[in-house]
């Protein structure tokens, strides 16, 4: 009988062990996984994680200045905004306050979005590098040259780096170590960001070609050829992957069929990358336009027009779209109708990417600026 409680009790207390065990690795995925990467997670879905749950007020908090421009869209853990800028550095911000932590300097501008895991960040370099740097000090860890500059915003799973180089190649490089696992040549540049997804990178270049690569392995597994440059990232849902191109038109591929099943023609370039959330695509266009998409079909839900162009790529916040535009604004459009909720006025053209953060918004912008709107 006392055997039988003694084993009894021993299960019980190893399960409860190991769900204190769970929840903390829980806890602290959570607390680092506020908007830890370009578009907030490897599928570049640009959804917040679950504890940004505030409704933003539109107004702004803090504005820190910088020297130069800020094409860097940010990146949000532990309380600490990272983004890179023109004059060649990486910042990382105290959120409280807007003050510099730390920099870093590399030996060109930082036009890529760093992606931060596991007390470390990933960002290129125009200089051709990608680097790792300790998130809490700056001290680098690595660095690994390619043979051109780096737009690419990395994309970190599988404890590797993922990203491409304008030298044509797509790069999977070791998280820790920096070691390359494997390159993939696609014969143009590559300033676009990948999506992994389902042990596949998806990633599109210059020559307008979206590839699907092995994760493991680098090896094509399926492309897709469209009519247009490709430089924004996709985003993947629902065993598909939407994206857009210079030709002017979002594009849905069936990841199953391993072919382009609709694109939808806006009318004119698109940089932005796409929000896919609740059955919809949400981007914008250098036309001025916002739009939304039926995500199945690609019919049109609503168009806003912005009335400058829209580099930025749509985020999403308590049911409402946040985006930025090059009319100075900060713009928030219901999600279901594309009414204008609310927007803040800036001083300069936001082209980068918002950043939600479990209590605010940060914003970079080509003015040099960094904003936290609560």
């Amino acid at each position: 009988m006392k055997s039988m409680m003694h084993t009894t009790f021993r299960k019980l207390f190893l399960l409860a062990l190991a769900c204190l065990i769970l929840t903390a690795a829980q806890t602290a995925y959570a607390a680092q996984a506020d908007w830890p990467m370009f578009r907030a997670n490897p599928l570049r879905t640009g959804t917040p994680a679950a504890q940004a749950n505030f409704t933003s007020n539109g107004q702004i908090g803090w504005t820190s200045y910088f020297d130069d421009m800020i094409q860097s869209s940010p990146a949000v853990a532990n309380n600490v905004a990272y983004f890179g800028s023109n004059d060649g550095m990486l910042y990382a911000l105290n959120m409280n306050n807007g003050e510099v932590i730390w920099q870093f300097a590399t030996g060109n501008w930082v036009a890529s979005s760093p992606a931060v895991l596991d007390g470390k960040v990933y960002f290129g370099s125009y200089d051709s590098k990608m680097y790792c740097v300790d998130a809490g000090t700056g001290q680098m860890i690595w660095q690994f040259t390619t043979h051109n500059g780096i737009l690419s915003s990395p994309a970190v799973a599988n404890n590797m780096v993922y990203f491409g180089s304008n030298d044509g190649y797509v790069y999977a490089v070791d998280a820790k170590t920096g070691w390359q696992k494997w390159s993939y040549k696609t014969e143009r540049a590559v300033a676009g960001s990948p999506v992994v997804a389902g042990g596949v990178v998806y990633i599109g270049n210059h020559e307008g070609k979206m590839f699907a690569l092995n994760a493991n392995t680098g090896k094509l597994v399926w492309r897709a050829v469209v009519g247009g440059v490709i430089t924004a990232a996709p985003a993947v849902a629902d065993g598909h992957v939407y994206f857009g191109s210079q030709d002017g038109k979002l594009y849905c591929a069936n990841i199953k069929n391993q072919a382009v099943i609709w694109n939808y023609d806006a009318g004119s370039q698109i940089e932005s990358s796409p929000l896919v959330t609740d059955g919809k695509v949400y981007f914008g266009n250098i036309g001025g336009q916002v739009t939304a998409l039926d995500a199945k079909t690609g019919n049109k839900a609503w168009v806003y027009e912005a009335g400058q162009s829209v580099f930025s790529s749509p985020a999403l916040n308590a049911g409402r779209i946040v985006v930025g535009s090059n009319a100075d604004e900060l713009l928030y459009l219901d999600a279901a109708t594309g009414k204008l909720v609310n927007k803040t006025l800036l001083e300069g053209d936001i082209t980068c990417a918002p950043a939600i953060a479990p209590n605010m918004i940060i914003v970079t912008g080509l003015n040099g600026r960094v904003y936290a709107i609560r």
